[in-house]
């Protein structure tokens, strides 16, 4: 694809038709791109660094309204994992935003295009470059667009519990038991040592999560779980609403 269509291609992956393209064309362009160009180019940088404060203002004016009896605390928590580098790149995977970044050979090469921490960048980027086109209502519509499955899902009164805990209460609750997990070491295939740990509920193996550390694997044992659980639910409820 050329640079134009690159261009028109992100304008309809983000639902934002800029006024000025060359704030997207900013945006998308790597440092290392635009030192191999033949003619001078502006890139992410400077963008970025304005969409993290804009992006941050949009989360805070966001939780401050729809919790507004929760304490700083909680809220200032919230708003940092909304705003990590995890859920930023993850959010970048989901629009396939990393298929619009314009990269040197070498970063290209080194699979730049697919890191977290330029995914990261790219968001907040764009973000910025939305925020400079036509202002703060613009950026926060895009912004809510991107994360409306993580605010829709957002279980504010359980943030600060970790996923373990979360299943034992709802396990506990439902069922008057306690889960178990089961870890077992092992070295993956760069002979790294790793952790695998199962989970069970009524001696029926419920999920499996591995991880760098025995609390690792098993964390990510009990998010699969309540993820299950969660899909399940979702499917009940709409069986229901079939059927009517």
């Amino acid at each position: 694809m050329n640079i134009e269509e690159i261009l028109t291609n992100c304008q309809e992956t983000i639902k934002y038709e800029f006024r000025n393209k060359s704030h997207l064309l900013e945006a998308i362009t790597h440092r290392t791109y635009a030192n191999e160009s033949k003619k001078k180019m502006k890139y992410n940088q400077r963008l970025e660094f304005l969409g993290d404060s804009v992006l941050s203002l949009i989360m805070s004016d966001y939780l401050f309204r729809k919790y507004n009896t929760s304490k700083e605390g909680l809220l200032s928590k919230v708003k940092s994992s909304l705003v990590s580098q995890k859920s930023l790149a993850d959010i970048s995977k989901e629009l396939k935003l990393g298929n619009f970044l314009l990269l040197g050979h070498g970063e290209e090469a080194s699979g730049g295009r697919y890191r977290d921490n330029m995914l990261e960048d790219l968001f907040e980027a764009i973000v910025g470059a939305i925020y400079l086109d036509s202002g703060i209502t613009n950026a926060t519509r895009f912004v809510m667009m991107a994360y409306r499955n993580r605010l829709n899902n957002l279980d504010i009164d359980n943030f600060d519990k970790d996923y373990k805990t979360i299943f034992q209460e709802l396990i506990q609750k439902k069922h008057k038991t306690s889960p178990i997990y089961k870890s077992y070491e092992f070295h993956d295939e760069n002979n790294h040592e790793m952790f695998k740990a199962e989970l069970y509920v009524n001696d029926k193996n419920f999920a499996t999560g591995i991880g760098k550390s025995k609390k690792e694997a098993e964390t990510e044992a009990a998010k699969k779980a309540l993820d299950r659980i969660e899909k399940a639910s979702i499917t009940i409820k709409k069986n229901k609403k079939t059927n009517k």
